[in-house]
């Protein structure tokens, strides 16, 4: 891949490179295929040239042996084999018997072997009364002969020649055309480069202008003074430039507009590219949000930005809307989402995103959006909400959610056929506290009768301030059975009620440097219970039951647990 990169790059860097690589190129090719032909031409002579001289040099050597090996003298038949040792690329000359036994040889090593290899197994097994060429290889010639007299086989004369002087013929030739190659090359290039600069020399110019004007330098203009397609192309330069100037102007007018409200309003607009997986733009107010300046902002992807709850979610919207807006169903909608996103210093903050997709010149799919910080509204919404719901003082929910979930526990018992109870709270000498030390140490007592409270039930239950110094405590889903549901509100009762009537330590801080002031208080409670199933009447009746058994325990001597039974279930409904 980098190779083809850089063959492109070569190729395509200036009209004068690609005019000096063309002819270089064809030149190349064209001595190349003309060099390759040629000396395919010669390596087929020089090939059919060392046959013929190992066929001649075998039939030579058939006929200076056959008398002497009708003699039988094996001396006479050394000599004459002998006398063949200097031909020019004879590797070995032998004479062997029609059985393969070597009588006569270059190499007198091998007088009296017999021969054994593949190619001398065929030479004696065939009948043919001529030469055969056993091998014809590039580097060597293997040619057999029979030696006959009178129709008489007297053996066989076996001839082995390289083909050394034909391969150092064909290398000399082979150098000397490459020698020639690259000079007719070098030359054709020359030519060519004197005539790509003279050709090129305009568009020189024309470069230099438009690296001029790229520069900064925008006033430049090319020099008009030919009348060629060069010149044309000058005057056409300069007319573009000139338009380009003045649109310049009317861009640079509008960009510093909207530069100046992108840059000075509070919230964050940015430019996600969904397909490249980067941010394009992010305005500089995200330094405000996030305490990140946009460059560092932008070296992050949404994810890492984004709390892991946002960020899953953020990947589930992303995963749909873009497969809608790739699908093309309908039109483009604005979307607008909550996430929390995370500063600099690890806190969250959570944002409001209106976010609308779109594609860039590229066809690539981006996400054009605007982040907004809400985290003051979200803390009005909860303030309003707890306000609403919660008492301000021991944070306990108050008599609107209370009444809330009672219809919650009443569906539960519907399903569960269990019984509730509903517990009411109040405090038995309170008022005293308030006159003798005043409401804030008041106040601290409710507190911590609300955590006393709290700390005796389950979770699952609710535990109420109802005003004043009045607690509701609704316990949910006790048990099927009447009987027990009535033994578990008494003892949870009765766990509140022991609770409650410990000693209370309070302290309360003065102004300056006045030492806190602390308080030993002991309070009791009365509490009235009242159990409740699916079939129980509404909530306001209920908690005048317990109001009533709550005023039972007060006229008992207080400090104590009274629990209301209610009708039963069948007078209930009716």
């Amino acid at each position: 891949m980098k190779r083809h990169k850089f063959l492109s790059a070569l190729w395509r860097g200036s009209i004068r490179r690609q005019l000096v690589l063309g002819f270089a190129l064809a030149s190349l090719i064209l001595m190349t295929v003309f060099g390759m032909a040629v000396l395919k031409q010669q390596r087929i002579a020089q090939h059919n040239f060392s046959t013929a001289n190992a066929v001649s040099l075998a039939h030579a050597l058939s006929i200076s042996t056959n008398s002497w090996a009708l003699a039988n003298d094996l001396v006479g038949l050394q000599e004459v084999v002998q006398g063949f040792t200097r031909t020019t690329d004879l590797r070995r000359a032998f004479f062997t018997s029609p059985n393969g036994e070597v009588l006569a040889s270059t190499n007198p090593g091998e007088i009296g072997f017999f021969l054994s290899d593949q190619l001398s197994r065929n030479m004696l097994a065939s009948d043919a009364r001529d030469q055969q060429i056993l091998l014809d290889q590039r580097n060597l010639v293997v040619v057999a002969h029979p030696v006959l007299l009178g129709g008489r086989h007297l053996g066989w004369v076996r001839i082995e020649m390289t083909r050394k002087a034909m391969n150092e013929n064909l290398a000399e030739l082979t150098q000397t055309w490459i020698g020639f190659g690259i000079i007719a090359v070098v030359l054709v290039s020359l030519v060519a480069m004197l005539l790509a600069r003279r050709l090129t020399k305009g568009l020189q110019h024309l470069m230099s202008v438009a690296s001029d004007v790229e520069q900064g330098r925008s006033k430049r203009r090319a020099e008009v003074g030919r009348g060629d397609e060069i010149g044309k192309l000058a005057h056409y330069l300069n007319r573009m430039l000139d338009t380009l100037e003045q649109q310049k102007d009317q861009l640079s007018e509008s960009e510093a507009k909207y530069r100046f409200l992108a840059d000075n309003v509070s919230d964050v607009i940015w430019v996600l590219n969904l397909t490249a997986g980067n941010w394009e733009y992010v305005s500089p107010s995200i330094f405000q949000l996030l305490d990140f300046t946009a460059e560092e902002f932008m070296t992050r992807s949404p994810q890492q930005v984004m709390t892991l709850d946002s960020a899953g979610k953020f990947n589930n919207w992303m995963a749909e809307r873009s497969a809608a807006f790739v699908a093309g169903e309908g039109d483009v909608p604005v979307y607008t989402d909550e996430v929390d996103v995370v500063r600099r210093n690890g806190s969250t903050v959570c944002v409001e995103v209106t976010s609308h997709f779109s594609r860039n010149k590229q066809g690539e799919i981006i996400l054009i959006g605007l982040s907004r910080d809400i985290s003051e509204r979200k803390k009005s919404d909860e303030q309003i909400r707890n306000l609403a719901f919660y008492d301000p003082l021991t944070q306990l929910p108050n008599r609107r959610l209370l009444l809330d979930r009672f219809g919650l526990t009443l569906a539960a018992c519907r399903r569960s056929q269990r019984y509730s109870a509903l517990m009411f709270i109040d405090l038995d000498n309170f008022k005293p506290l308030n006159d003798e030390h005043g409401h804030d140490v008041g106040d601290l007592l409710l507190i911590e009768v609300a955590h006393r409270i709290t700390a005796c039930v389950r979770e699952m239950d609710t535990v109420s301030r109802f005003g004043g110094d009045e607690f509701v405590v609704m316990l949910h889903e006790l048990s099927t059975e009447r009987d027990v549901s009535t033994q578990r509100a008494s003892e949870i009762a009765e766990k509140i009620r022991r609770s409650l009537a410990k000693p209370y330590k309070l302290s309360l801080k003065r102004s300056g440097d006045a030492p806190p002031l602390s308080v030993e208080h002991r309070c009791t409670a009365s509490i009235g219970v009242v159990l409740f199933d699916q079939h129980c009447s509404s909530s306001e009746d209920l908690l005048r039951m317990a109001d009533d058994a709550m005023y039972q325990a007060k006229e008992g001597g207080r400090n104590q647990v009274r629990i209301l039974e209610s009708l039963p279930p069948k007078q209930q409904s009716s």
